[in-house]
């Protein structure tokens, strides 16, 4: 297999990852439907991967890379189900209410920085993949807030082990794609 061809291999398998990853929500809104309401489970990982693959997809965008246009594209969609789902099954929509909000901002200023002419085409491509990387590390890290109540109940229940599973195996194939497509800021996607 050639260079191109290893490439091409890996942007498959990255975003076939990347979707299986975005599945996990899967298992933790079937848990929501178990207990009938949101309780014991935070929001953070659908807010975080969200705001995440907003910014991502501006990134791919400006870059014109078609893998990661098409990976956040389907992540968006994906979280967007699973925000709506959390929201009608949450009490705390008035919490809610303004994460959705900040959200919100969030797409808005992203767009303003991606179409203003604030900041060259450079610069652009530079603010937003440090926004990314933050993101990342924060959307990776996110499932490690429930570690209190791991602690606190001695259950890990609520510790999405296949979400943590599949960050895993997602970062070790955008790193590889990272280096092959020689961006820093998709090595530390």
């Amino acid at each position: 297999m050639d260079y191109a061809g290893f490439v091409d291999f890996l942007s498959f398998t990255a975003t076939a990852s990347t979707v299986c990853m975005f599945l996990c929500g899967l298992q933790i809104c079937s848990r929501i439907r178990k207990r009938g309401s949101t309780d014991g489970t935070g929001v953070a990982p659908f807010f975080l991967t969200s705001v995440s693959c907003i910014c991502w997809l501006a990134y791919g965008i400006l870059r014109r890379d078609q893998t990661v246009i098409f990976v956040n594209g389907v992540g968006l969609v994906f979280q967007t189900v699973y925000l709506t789902y959390y929201y009608v099954n949450t009490r705390l929509k008035a919490r809610l209410n303004r994460l959705i909000f900040l959200e919100l901002v969030i797409s808005v200023l992203t767009a303003i920085v991606i179409n203003g002419d604030l900041l060259n085409s450079n610069e652009k491509e530079n603010f937003l993949g440090i926004v990314c990387m933050f993101l990342n590390i924060a959307t990776i890290a996110s499932p490690l807030l429930d570690v209190g109540q791991v602690l606190r109940t001695k259950s890990t229940e609520s510790l999405p082990f296949l979400l943590c599973l599949a960050n895993l195996a997602v970062c070790v194939q955008w790193l590889l794609y990272g280096v092959l497509v020689d961006d820093f800021y998709m090595k530390v996607r």
